[in-house]
């Protein structure tokens, strides 16, 4: 314990223990001890004396704490508010709890990535199966026969869930790998300055489907003239979708408000629902994985008890914090407050690179264009026989030749022997693993432009990418982005497409370009706009990604646009609003 002024009061043996301490060497103020973490929570428990704080704290011989601290306060008769004269730290030695708790993570995760090549299978075959119904075989039934009819209708119906249902296993598996993922550090996250109000437009529009099924009203209050926040797009939309399927799923009938508006440490965003509730007791336990609050006999599990500890973990990486306020048959309010992005003009604005690679895919590559060559051949790599076959029956049906290999030994004699087109490749195989396959071939002059593809149920995109592997994509296999990347490959293996880059900003310059390149694409770089015209006329560009600043200042666009053979470029502009 520490007094206002800092001075240390009281402690006990366990903390010497725990930090090697001798009782002289805690005689003095709270910042003087040779331990990190601690002064930071004293410090914030006499900002903000009514809360509590906690934290991982290091303790010696590599063990782990657990510290919580709070502002103590003298009780008194008189009615005025208490006075604070010092702080409370406890510190628990949670070691051994971490340990089993990693256990456990690596357990379940471990579970979870073998159950995905079954799911794969499913998933895959079920929509073959479904496609060629739809497509080749009940066109050709007569429809004439009611009982024939409604026997249709039932296998029809009877496919659509097993697909949705295996969908659905598939978001609850993705759920465990997230935590394993987020616990192990290894989430790649995109920062960059986000707009609050059209991430609850994502949200509402990604959920609207929930509200006209379960008859519910969505209410948005968005208070006006908020602050950019910064953050991972796509994260903070998963946290405010989990939290908009919670409030809809626990809420029989009246509505659901998303409310967002400006609070003292950032922008608050609010999910309140009219909804059953939670009891004081079970509100602790909501961000705490694997748990879910009710009777476990009478109450059905609606998922995997991991939505809101992902939530959390999503936002205490922000810098932020997230609550919940319950009150059993009244409803709740899940609010979380993600720090304002602080405007700095000498920094370039974040570019989306995702959106802006997907916008040159639909622009300068067609998929069908790879159709009018010759038949490409793919050659599949999988130990699993029956991936194998899913991946044969989806590639052949959009025109490609394909070749199987059952090991990473046998695909690198085939590969020697007859060279494929482009290489679909597992990970987890006997005798050589996938990285060491890929490894084997982009080191060989021979075979090293040979575009690869790995698919795995293991996700490690950064030691594929830094052996040179293409694309990196997981199981269940997502047939429409997979026949899209290898559309990509092959066709810009036939054509290089060519793209003129104009920024003056060096930074953003290189960035850019180094994502394009990444992505196949010949890249040509200017940094004026009389560069501009010059490099334009003299490499007739497919499409030119240009700052609008420089759009506005010369009229680039336009004066291109008159240019012979310059009249059907698409122009992309970059706009740091």
């Amino acid at each position: 314990m520490a007094d206002t002024t800092g001075q240390i009061t009281h402690f006990n043996p366990a903390f010497l223990r725990m930090y090697e301490l001798t009782a002289s060497a805690v005689n003095g103020h709270y910042r003087e001890l040779p331990i990190s973490g601690l002064a930071d929570l004293v410090i914030r428990t006499q900002s903000h004396p009514g809360e509590v704080f906690s934290a991982e704290v290091a303790l010696t011989k590599e063990r782990i704490g657990q510290a919580v601290a709070t502002a103590i306060f003298k009780k008194t008769a008189d009615p005025e508010p208490a006075a604070c004269f010092g702080s409370a730290l406890l510190i628990r030695d949670i070691t051994a709890e971490k340990e089993i708790d990693q256990m456990k993570t690596d357990f379940i995760s471990t579970v979870s990535h073998e159950l995905r090549t079954p799911l794969t299978s499913v998933l895959g075959f079920a929509s073959i199966i479904q496609e060629k119904l739809e497509t080749d075989v009940f066109p050709m039934i007569s429809t004439e026969d009611r009982k024939l009819q409604k026997t249709i209708k039932r296998v029809a119906d009877n496919l659509n869930i097993i697909v949705s249902e295996a969908e659905r296993l598939t978001s609850l598996i993705n759920d465990v790998l997230d935590i394993a993922k987020m616990e192990a550090g290894k989430v790649e996250w995109q920062m960059q300055p986000i707009d609050p109000s059209e991430l609850l437009d994502w949200a509402t529009n990604s959920t609207a489907g929930l509200f006209e099924t379960n008859g519910l009203q969505l209410v948005c209050e968005i208070e006006p003239g908020l602050p950019q926040i910064i953050g991972d797009r796509n994260r903070l939309l998963q946290v405010l979708i989990n939290l908009i399927s919670n409030a809809v799923k626990f809420t029989e009938s009246g509505c659901v408000t998303c409310r967002v508006k400006q609070g003292s440490d950032g922008v608050c965003i609010s999910v309140i629902d009219t909804g059953i509730g939670i009891a004081p007791e079970d509100q602790p336990k909501v961000f705490e994985k694997f748990r879910q609050v009710g009777d476990t006999l009478t109450d059905k599990p609606k998922g995997t008890g991991l939505g809101l500890p992902i939530c959390k973990q999503i936002v205490d990486h922000h810098g932020g914090r997230i609550w919940v306020e319950s009150e059993p048959g009244k409803g709740s309010i899940f609010s979380f407050i993600i720090p304002t992005y602080a405007c700095d003009p000498k920094t370039t604005a974040n570019l989306n690179l995702d959106t802006l690679v997907k916008q040159l895919k639909e622009h300068v590559i067609t998929k069908n264009a790879v159709l009018n060559h010759n038949r490409k051949t793919i050659l599949v790599v999988d130990d699993d026989a029956n991936i194998r076959e899913l991946l044969r029956q989806q590639l052949e049906n959009e025109g490609y030749n394909v070749r199987e290999g059952k090991d990473g030994m046998d695909a690198i004699h085939q590969i020697k022997t007859a060279r494929p087109d482009l290489i679909l490749l597992d990970v987890m195989m006997p005798q050589i693993n996938g990285f060491d396959v890929a490894a084997v071939l982009k080191n060989d002059p021979q075979t090293a432009d040979i575009p690869i593809i790995i698919l795995s149920i293991i996700e490690n995109k950064e030691r594929g990418y830094h052996i040179g592997i293409d694309r990196y994509l997981t199981k269940p296999i997502d047939t429409e982005k997979l026949l899209n990347e290898i559309g990509s490959l092959l066709y810009q293996g036939t054509s290089s497409k060519k793209v003129l880059v104009v920024d003056k900003n060096a930074s953003a310059l290189k960035t850019l370009s180094d994502v394009l390149q990444t992505q196949g694409y010949s890249v040509i770089e200017a940094s004026d706009p009389q560069e501009c015209i010059y490099k334009a006329l003299l490499a007739k560009p497919d499409m030119i990604i240009i700052d609008s600043i420089f759009s506005q200042e010369a009229d680039l666009v336009k004066t291109l646009r008159f240019e012979k053979e310059l009249e059907n470029v698409f122009f992309i502009m970059l706009s740091e609003q």
